[in-house]
Formats: structure tokens, sequence, C-alpha cells
């Protein structure tokens, strides 16, 4: 494989990101949660075994994140950073200083989220609820999440007023 010039890593890496990487927050439903929920941030960039080189080029330049083979597809590996200290400190400033095209909009709600969660928005249950929005904001307003929006609204207002 031809790598990039070092001068030229950092704008490959972006335009690779733009066509093939995902800035997404999952929901989660845990009962041990303040709500009942919980928001779960990852970066990830999946490609076949073939092109490891390329996720550990991210994995290098970024100086974070892991390489694993992809569940259930056992010739695709994911490099993915699910470590919130290291999506603060390594993705969102990377991202910052290199924006992007096709992703922007998602990695700026990406970037609200755990901004949020960093500033304990999820305490609350009114800034909680602002965050989950966001998630359904982000790629294709939510179309692919397993819950829809009013039935995790739904739910939290049925939550015992104690707990919250």
């Amino acid at each position: 494989m031809n790598v990039p010039k070092a001068k030229y890593l950092k704008y490959y890496l972006l335009g690779f990101t733009d066509a093939e990487g995902c800035f997404s927050v999952s929901l989660k439903k845990e009962n041990t949660a303040r709500f009942g929920w919980a928001l779960d941030p990852l970066f990830q960039i999946t490609q076949h075994k073939c092109n490891r080189e390329v996720l550990e080029m991210f994995q290098k330049e970024l100086k974070c994140g892991r390489i694993i083979e992809k569940s259930g597809q056992p010739d695709c590996l994911v490099f993915l950073v699910d470590n919130r200290r290291q999506l603060v400190e390594k993705i969102i400033p990377f991202f910052e200083k290199y924006p992007l095209l096709t992703k922007c909009n998602d990695f700026v709600k990406f970037r609200e989220i755990i901004t949020g969660l960093e500033n304990k928005m999820h305490h609350k249950k009114e800034t909680f609820i602002e965050l989950i929005k966001k998630c359904y904001e982000m790629n294709l307003e939510g179309k692919q999440r397993r819950y829809k929006l009013q039935e995790i609204l739904e739910d939290l207002n049925k939550r015992d007023p104690q707990r919250l």
C-alpha cells in the first residue's frame, strides 16, 4: 500500500472518514442507570481485513482506539474509539482541526453530546432528554434506531420520580 506523505496523511484520514467513518451514540436500556438509559458514544471505521493498514494508520496517527474483528463478519475489521476520554482528547480535536464535509452534521451533534456528558447533563432529566433528542438528529435522524424517540420519552416519564 502507498502510504500518503506525512504532510498529507491527516487530510487522507479526514477524507477517508468522510467516506467510511461513523460517529454514533447508542442508547442502551440499563436498569442501573439513573434514568434507565445510558448514552454510549462511538467513532468507528470498518474495512475489509485486507485494508488493515488503513485502520492502523488511524490508530497510529490518532494515538488511540483499537482494531477488532467485526462481529459476525470475520473478513471485516473495525477501528473503534469508545473510550470517552480518548474521544474528548483525540477524536474531537482532530476533526475540529480538520473539518469534515459529508459527516459534518453528525460530528457536530456527536461533539455536543459528548460535551454534554462531560458537563454532566445526563444527571438531570431535562438535560438528559436534550442529549437523547440530539442522538435522534444524527445518522439519518435515527431511522436505524432500535427504539423510537417517543418510546424512550414515555419510558422516562413513567420512571419513579424519587430516583430522578
